[in-house]
């Protein structure tokens, strides 16, 4: 009896032991370095998301900054990837610091902030990204400060910002990152195909076109089925936005009719733009925002001209793309622009800007008497020579 009564409380305790090991091998502790001048930021982890989902993330854990610290503890049944974020940084030297990718898997996972990047160690996934996509990120940083310094010395002693030589150190970014951070990240992403964690870095790391045919045709039928959908979706919705706007260009070139466009006032009344185009008058569509620093700078002028045509017949109409009413609203306050002001508060999402084919604001459009487009997109004299001339002719 004694035999077996110690061998059943041996069994007991092999079994309490294997349940805790179990319990202790799912745990995971994440600890962050970094200098101590960002004590007291807020930092936030949250699942990781695709640009491509409506599904929105909501932080699971945060902290604060103590003492060049702050740490993450928890359990994971499996590997995925949380994203780190740090909030009221002011002083932001360090490279990718608003947003770093982290693989949330059992160990005891190391963050490591430095101004020549970002460190990720102490697990097997995270050190196989460093030596693989962060390694790549690194020297991608290391070879554009050195030619960006190149490119702000060609433009000392060219005297001016050229936009050949900007176009020309543009290209040879993307062509450094096309040497580097391609063949890292497909090294990374073959060792984790069919899993979260490969998932989102073929999403992240580069856009599809950029990968060789061959990586594709192998790593993309191995994608979760639900989010190939997903981002196949977002693909042909974003197609057929820009064959619209594509097309609004068209549709809107000077000779054309214009489209209406119907929005409200700051007071909520609805105005459309077929009840301002009058058999006489001249409308001045203006598409501003905000916070677009062009478009406050070219409201004086937009009021020299209301004051010298107002009674001949010139309306203007401000279309504001501002998102947020309350920044519309103090806008309008602050700088009073003339005319009619309107607004979406859909941003560059607005029906209006879509339907006008607006790439940048400040944007003008002219529409006769008629309702025909005669001027689209004249800014400063050429502006106040197309009203002139208008109002002259007639």
């Amino acid at each position: 009896m004694m035999v077996f009564k110690n061998s059943f409380i041996v069994l007991l305790l092999a079994v309490a032991g294997l349940f805790c090991s179990c319990g202790d091998g799912n745990n995971y502790t994440l600890t962050g370095s970094l200098p101590t001048r960002y004590d007291g930021c807020r930092v936030l982890l949250s699942p990781a998301t695709y640009y491509f989902s409506p599904d929105k993330s909501t932080p699971v854990d945060s902290g604060i900054i103590k003492n060049g610290e702050f740490r993450f503890r928890g359990t994971v049944q499996e590997p995925a990837v949380f994203v780190l974020t740090i909030e009221d940084v002011r002083d932001n030297r360090i490279p990718g610091m608003s947003s770093v990718p982290v693989i949330i898997e059992r160990g005891n996972i190391k963050v490591l902030y430095d101004t020549t990047g970002i460190t990720l160690s102490g697990t097997p996934a995270n050190d196989r990204y460093m030596a693989t996509i962060g390694k790549g990120k690194q020297e991608i940083q290391r070879r554009s400060q050195i030619l960006f310094r190149e490119r702000d010395s060609v433009q000392q002693l060219a005297g001016n910002v050229s936009n050949e030589i900007n176009n020309y150190y543009n290209e040879q970014s993307r062509i450094i990152f096309r040497e580097i951070m391609v063949p890292a990240a497909e090294e990374f992403i073959s060792e984790y195909a069919g899993t979260s964690t490969g998932d989102y870095f073929f999403f992240t790391c580069c856009s599809k076109d950029i990968y060789s045919d061959a990586f594709v045709e192998r790593i993309y039928p191995t994608i979760n089925p639900e989010l190939r959908e997903q981002y196949e979706t977002f693909i042909r919705t974003r197609q057929e936005k820009q064959n619209y706007f594509s097309s609004s260009q068209k549709a809107t070139e000077v000779g054309r009719p214009f489209r209406e466009i119907v929005a409200r006032t700051i007071e909520g009344k609805e105005v459309r733009l077929s009840e301002q185009v009058k058999k006489g008058g001249l409308v001045l569509l203006d598409f501003w925002g905000s916070w677009c620093v062009p478009c406050i700078q070219e409201m004086p002028l937009l009021k020299e001209l209301h004051e010298k045509y107002g009674k001949k017949g010139l309306v203007i109409i401000g279309i504001s793309l501002d998102k947020e009413r309350e920044k519309w609203q103090s806008s309008l306050e602050k700088h009073k622009p003339i005319g009619i002001q309107i607004s979406e508060l859909k941003g560059w999402e607005s029906a209006s800007r879509n339907d006008y084919g607006v790439q940048a604001i400040p944007f003008t459009l002219l529409i006769d008497g008629s309702g025909k487009i005669i001027a689209r997109n004249p800014h400063g004299p050429k502006l106040v020579e197309a009203v002139e001339e208008y109002f002259n002719r007639k």
